[in-house]
């Protein structure tokens, strides 16, 4: 079974390691619906034939060609398997097969001690907040669609609602 690269640098994860947005919606509902309206949550449309036009003209692709199937484009426009479409929660946070254990992600224990459960949580691979080097997997010159990518302005637009 082959090793993959999906958005978090340097750590190699399968498919099989990511459990999806919509596990972490169970839990999670106020990020889910904020994620959801964000252009990350739309990446894999993007691939669309018809879908992002001027971007890909602008790029010198294609606009009609059907990119879903494009090795080259599902690593940053999908997270962990062509099956979970878009920037999903775990391409921030890490694949979250360790981290999403009911053992770990246990609202009671949560509540009780919530130091304690974030505790587990980042020492089964949870990643809490992510750095230049998340985004900068993706958001590079090797991008045909790349646009210069300043950290520090664009975060904000991906960190999470109180």
């Amino acid at each position: 079974l082959a090793l993959v690269l999906f958005g978090l640098p340097f750590i190699a994860y399968t498919a099989e390691d990511y459990v999806g947005a919509q596990k972490c919606k169970v839990c999670h509902m106020k990020i889910f619906k904020s994620w959801e309206q964000t252009p990350h949550a739309k990446a894999f449309d993007a691939l669309k034939p018809g879908e992002a036009i001027e971007a890909k003209q602008k790029a010198g692709l294609d606009p009609q060609k059907d990119y879903t199937q494009d090795a080259t484009c599902v690593g940053c426009h999908t997270t962990g398997a062509p099956d979970r479409p878009g920037v999903q929660c775990e391409a921030c946070h890490g694949a979250g097969k360790q981290y999403s254990s009911a053992t770990i992600m246990n609202r009671t224990l949560w509540k009780a001690e919530p130091e304690k459960q974030c505790a587990m949580a980042v020492e089964a691979g949870l990643v809490r907040a992510p750095t230049e080097q998340h985004c900068t997997a993706c958001h590079n010159e090797k991008s045909p669609t790349y646009t210069p990518f300043d950290f520090k302005a664009r975060y904000p637009e991906v960190k999470h609602p109180e």
